[in-house]
């Protein structure tokens, strides 16, 4: 039985989400639609360019970003399912929900960040492929969501490789918070004078 087989038979039969499982896919969702709408119009000469030689381009950050949301959901299931085998249930007043991490989402107010060698992108790969593996990626996270019903989120928790600690809940929704930080930086490459933007 495959990890994602795992996690449909402990999340039970499908049906509607508690509010504020569901608010959070909303949320995911959003911040993929936002994502997208930056990245697709970008021709492979846009994608590669970078605003200097020691910074990212934006298919850098692309590819970035696909491999920490794999990283993501990789936690978030080795956290479920523990929680699923240990019995971590959720009590009348377990807290469901917690504020986004703005300090990740907001670059002004963190600051620049060393990412981990895990999640450090190659450059050149091929725009529409990016495109989709950020989709898949996405997916990947997203599909944790139903699974989260009936655990004590916040019980359940792992080290983030920067040094603070998360719990199951904000492993899920540090994908989103992250995809709004590189967001804001892909908006920067290409507003950068001499972005190779097409005309007419």
């Amino acid at each position: 039985m495959t990890g994602s087989q795992d996690l449909g038979a402990a999340s039970g039969a499908p049906g509607a989400l508690e509010p504020e499982l569901e608010e959070l896919r909303a949320r995911l969702e959003a911040d993929l639609e936002a994502l997208l709408a930056a990245v697709t119009p970008l021709d492979q000469v846009e994608a590669d360019w970078r605003p200097a030689p020691e910074r990212w381009s934006a298919g850098e950050v692309l590819h970035h970003v696909v491999l920490a949301n794999r990283t993501f959901a990789i936690v978030a299931r080795k956290l479920i399912q523990q929680g699923r085998r240990a019995g971590v249930t959720a009590g009348p007043q377990t807290r469901r929900s917690w504020p986004r991490i703005r300090a990740i989402a907001e670059i002004g107010a963190s600051g620049p960040v060393k990412n981990p060698d895990r999640v450090t992108p190659a450059h050149g790969f091929p725009i529409a492929a990016l495109c989709r593996d950020l989709i898949e990626s996405h997916a990947a996270v997203m599909a944790t969501i139903p699974a989260l019903a009936g655990l004590d989120l916040g019980a359940l928790r792992f080290p983030h490789p920067l040094g603070f600690e998360l719990n199951l809940y904000q492993w899920v929704d540090i994908a989103g918070a992250h995809e709004r930080r590189h967001l804001f930086q892909l908006r920067t490459i290409t507003a950068s004078p001499g972005f190779p933007r097409r005309t007419g």
